[in-house]
């Protein structure tokens, strides 16, 4: 499948910059390369000095395109049905007929339609990379947690195809009741978060996370590094962009600031190894067009190849422990740094597992294995968080087979 390559970081930080020139890095290396902005706020037209549409890739240079996702055409095309049954639900309750549009623009299906595309783009065998600039940090991490959320497990699937079912036996008696066309655009809808969720963990796939040698970008990425460990994503990189160079002619007043970046690239480095950390400095102009983008790129990798796989290492694994005559153990471990104060809580539901950290929870489809385990304790150390399973004991105590005999001590 397509390497695909997703930039997210706070905004501010030049995550459409650090893409676009990792694109054309990309393309000029031979690459079929589409480089696509699903912010909402597009900016991605402006870095590479051309228009971009917003519907079909835009050629930039040999081999590099570009595409501003539009989600109101993605709407149009997706969902058109769900959209105007939400929208005519408000009109029949005397909602006028614009706000009634705009309230039918459910929050968050923005993010799962400009994900959907980046899907399609990567699935249609056009390209051989892809580069995804995101929104603001808050926002990508939304969207890539959408996909799981809307399905809700095994519990959400089954709740849709009930209430379905309900809807077509009372569809008679009552008129505002949702049609085939709604139920048939929501399960197709449904069956693309899943096949999202298993597209983000696909091995083509990786994250890198992009911040400024800044306090408060460097707080968020913590927090964002520990999200995606959680989702099972893979983050190959961390981006230090806008470095100050370090020249005598800048003067005493930069003498201050570039002390205060190193103190904090260092702390970067301390908080994300071993994951490859690549440092971009501020060039002499704008980084605007093509030829600049270039030079951007080829000044932030040197040798190194960005379209390969930077760094593997997976967030989530399992680890077995059996003890002679002790029933089998597993830990199920979720690599997920920055966790001190956090809260940890577990509830599980049948085969799914949800872990909720603080204000970030996630529902977890547990290994076929851990099936009929029991799940225990935790523990949290060397950032890795350990959850225990055990095979039920019943199933290996043996039954007595004559008189049984309790001798004092």
């Amino acid at each position: 499948m397509t390497r695909v390559i997703i930039y997210s970081g706070k905004g501010g930080t030049g995550k459409t910059t650090i893409s676009a020139a990792t694109a054309a890095l990309l393309a000029a290396s031979g690459r079929r390369t589409l480089v696509l902005s699903s912010d909402p706020a597009h900016s991605l037209a402006d870095v590479v000095g051309i228009a971009v549409s917003r519907d079909r890739p835009t050629p930039i240079a040999p081999g590099l395109y570009a595409l501003e996702i539009d989600t109101i055409y993605e709407w149009r095309h997706n969902l058109g049905g769900f959209q105007q049954f939400v929208a005519s639900s408000y009109s029949n309750r005397g909602v006028d007929r614009s706000t009634a549009a705009e309230l039918a623009n459910q929050p968050g299906l923005d993010e799962i339609l400009a994900l959907q595309r980046v899907m399609s783009e990567a699935q249609s065998g056009r390209w051989d990379a892809i580069v995804v600039d995101t929104a603001p940090t808050g926002n990508t991490l939304r969207l890539l947690a959408y996909p799981e959320l809307i399905i809700g497990g095994e519990t959400g699937k089954k709740f849709f195809r009930v209430y379905r079912g309900l809807a077509n036996v009372a569809r008679p008696f009552r008129r505002d009741l949702p049609d085939d066309r709604f139920f048939d655009e929501v399960g197709a809808l449904m069956q693309r978060m899943e096949d999202l969720s298993a597209f983000l963990v696909s091995p083509e796939i990786s994250i890198r996370l992009v911040l400024n040698p800044e306090k408060l970008p460097l707080l968020e990425t913590r927090r964002a590094y520990t999200f995606l460990n959680l989702y099972g994503l893979l983050l190959d990189a961390v981006m230090v962009n806008k470095i100050l160079p370090t020249r005598a002619d800048l003067g005493s007043y930069f003498d201050y600031w570039t002390g205060l970046q190193r103190g904090y690239i260092g702390e970067i480095e301390t908080s994300f190894m071993p994951t490859p950390i690549f440092k971009t400095v501020l060039q002499d102009g704008e980084p605007i067009g093509v030829e600049r983008l270039l030079a951007v790129a080829e000044a932030t990798f040197g040798s190194q190849d960005p379209g390969a796989i930077l760094y593997d290492e997976r967030p989530i694994w399992l680890e077995q422990w059996n003890d002679d005559g002790d029933a089998g153990l597993y830990e199920l471990c979720l690599r997920l740094p920055f966790l001190a104060d956090e809260q940890v809580e577990l509830a599980r539901a049948g085969t799914d597992l949800t872990v909720t950290i603080d204000r970030i929870q996630r529902t977890i489809a547990l290994p076929r294995i851990l099936y009929d385990c029991e799940l225990g304790d935790y523990r949290y150390e060397d950032g890795v968080l350990r959850l225990e399973f055990r095979e039920g004991l019943n199933e290996l105590i043996p039954e007595p087979t004559g008189d049984v005999r309790v001798e004092a001590a």
